[in-house]
């Protein structure tokens, strides 16, 4: 009676019914938990099926039978020389080589990657997503848009993202933000081409009066920075400064703007009386216009910065 007594109250503790009631819920959860799990693997595998099946239809389009039914279509009439088509196929893709190199070599543009993806069909006809990757000289991008193909087999940008790892440059940032609101992916194109080409240009003349002249040219920040220092050894303390800068304009006009800004000490200044130093960067011009940029930067070393004998 004791022991029957003892089980009816260990029976009747709060923990003991906690139990019947917390292990229930317990497994209600897990069961709620792969019930959902199992509802995202079959969404998964329904994505997974529809892109094998678009898959398939891009590999039964590479098929060797579709091929040579182009093949056929392009030369007009069946062929069993096989080496023939072959050799025609060989001699195209070298003239593409070609003309993608002669493309690079004019505009500096090189494409890595790009890919293609329907997004939705519209009644107004299709919508497809670009991603395009590459470099414009020394100017990496990533470019993503969205282009709507109409029935009428036009074509009309709606969307573009761009990509350009220059923050520091207000221009270039300013160039992107007005192609998001433009949509002028072609504007784009050639105002990077020409940039970069004049960036090169800069780059390259700076480096070249730098080796030629190395006492009186001075690069402190490198042949990328957009300005250059021209010394005379006998004479320290005077320097002239040939700024260069490459502004991109509001219509993606790019214009190279380039000054001669004088360091004199301030006793030196005293004493220029016909204002030769005042109108430095007019005659700077001036000498631009007459001579060409090469000639006049050659004629300032030799006149300001080399030692003269005496006589």
């Amino acid at each position: 009676m004791n022991d029957l007594l003892v089980y009816c109250a260990d029976l009747w503790k709060p923990q003991r019914w906690l139990q019947f009631i917390i292990v229930p819920n317990m497994q209600r959860d897990i069961i709620e938990r792969c019930e959902d799990a199992i509802s995202a693997l079959k969404q998964e595998l329904q994505e997974l099926q529809e892109k094998y099946e678009e898959n398939k239809k891009e590999i039964t389009f590479l098929s060797s039978t579709n091929i040579k039914k182009a093949l056929v279509s392009f030369y007009g009439k069946s062929s069993n020389d096989d080496s023939t088509n072959l050799k025609n196929i060989q001699s195209k893709l070298v003239k593409c080589e070609q003309e993608i190199q002669f493309f690079r070599t004019v505009t500096g543009m090189e494409f890595t990657k790009y890919l293609k993806k329907t997004e939705t069909k519209t009644e107004k006809g299709t919508i497809y997503s670009h991603r395009l990757v590459g470099c414009c000289r020394f100017l990496p991008f990533e470019v993503e848009f969205k282009t709507l193909d109409a029935q009428t087999k036009s074509c009309e940008v709606i969307h573009i993202n761009i990509h350009v790892d220059q923050k520091e440059n207000s221009d270039l940032v300013k160039l992107v933000s007005r192609t998001h609101k433009s949509l002028n992916l072609l504007g784009f194109f050639r105002t990077i081409s020409t940039y970069t080409e004049w960036f090169d240009y800069r780059q390259s003349t700076f480096s070249q009066f730098k080796d030629k002249y190395p006492l009186a040219v001075g690069l402190p920040m490198g042949s990328s920075a957009d300005y250059m220092i021209l010394m005379n050894p006998d004479l320290p303390g005077y320097e002239l400064l040939l700024v260069w800068k490459i502004t991109i304009t509001e219509d993606g006009s790019v214009t190279p703007i380039l000054d001669l800004l004088p360091k004199i000490p301030e006793q030196a200044k005293a004493l220029d009386k016909t204002g030769v130093l005042e109108n430095a960067a007019m005659n700077f011009r001036t000498l631009l216009q007459a001579f060409g940029l090469q000639a006049t930067i050659e004629n300032i070393i030799q006149s300001f910065c080399m030692k003269r004998s005496s006589h």
